[in-house]
């Protein structure tokens, strides 16, 4: 399955990026999760290209440290189905805001993970 956002057709992509003031970001972005085992080398691949662009230290720390934070989740909780198709039934809310049109939506955690 293709990411969906390369999907012709379909509306937005898998995830909806909300920054904390309710703002979209207007860029394409990519959400990774911790229960993809292809995401803490990423994790790890981000942090060493960030330290040789001469990134804050302490920033590329903490994505290593996010690296293994991911490995344990992952090990506690089990993997994850990264490249599933749609299987939720989509909110025309969110929908609207990955249109770029204005949108009230309630969030529903699944659980909520603590540090």
């Amino acid at each position: 399955m293709k990411l969906w956002r390369k999907i012709e057709g379909f509306i937005g992509c898998k995830f909806l990026v909300v920054r904390r003031d309710g703002t979209v970001p207007a860029w394409p972005h990519f959400v990774m999760g911790a229960r993809d085992p292809a995401v803490p080398p990423a994790l790890r691949a981000y942090a060493y290209h960030a330290r040789r662009l001469g990134k804050d230290p302490e920033y590329c720390q903490s994505v290593l440290d996010l690296a293994d934070d991911f490995d344990r989740h992952r090990n506690e909780h089990g993997e994850g189905d990264p490249d599933v198709g749609p299987h939720r039934k989509d909110d025309p809310e969110v929908i609207r805001a990955m249109q770029g049109e204005p949108a009230i939506i309630n969030a529903f955690p699944d659980k909520v993970w603590k540090k």
